[in-house]
């Protein structure tokens, strides 16, 4: 629908974050939202079973399971495992969007948006970043992440493969370059 009002040159971007830290947050934010979560006792009994917390389709529960997936709007493939499906989808995306930033390497993702947009430094250097308090960890346990990255499959999918890409994007950019750069904004 955006592309229906905006010039055909627009540049498309967008951030995804680590389904597991996602999901941590979206438990945290959306519980009273999300049926799932507001059944489940805590995040830790909800990953334990989640299907027995959880219904598809019921009011809400679109924030407790594959949540970027949903705000990107893809297909919800037919079925679990359709590796095809699920890989059509996020190329569609990769098509749509410009570039596609990583909430876990913010800096970095500044400095590329910034490149990509020919800004200059100054324009990239005040955004705020990890609302959180620092003294609000600690995270999700390693076995709870690789639980929220299961149970957020089609995340964890879309993740991974626009991960690599950032990379890619990142090394044709020039590491040292990019280091530099990272070193200069956090300065």
């Amino acid at each position: 629908q955006v592309r229906k009002v905006m010039p055909n040159d627009s540049f498309y971007f967008s951030i995804v974050r680590d389904p597991a830290a996602l999901g941590e947050s979206a438990f945290a934010y959306y519980r009273a939202a999300a049926p799932a979560f507001r059944r489940a006792p805590s995040l830790a009994a909800f990953l334990e079973a989640p299907h027995r917390f959880y219904r598809p389709g019921a009011r809400g529960n679109h924030y407790a399971r594959n949540l970027q997936w949903f705000d990107f709007g893809l297909p919800t493939p037919p079925a679990d495992g359709d590796a095809a499906a699920v890989a059509a989808a996020v190329a569609e995306l990769e098509r749509t969007f410009s570039l596609v930033l990583l909430a876990e390497h913010f800096d970095e993702s500044l400095v590329l948006l910034r490149q990509a947009l020919c800004w200059p430094e100054e324009a990239v250097a005040a955004f705020a970043h990890n609302g959180r308090p620092a003294d609000a960890n600690p995270r999700v346990s390693a076995a709870e992440a690789a639980r929220l990255r299961a149970w957020n499959g089609l995340d964890w999918a879309l993740y991974a493969h626009l991960n690599r890409s950032f990379w890619r994007r990142a090394e044709a950019f020039g590491a040292a370059r990019l280091r530099e750069e990272v070193g200069r904004l956090r300065r």
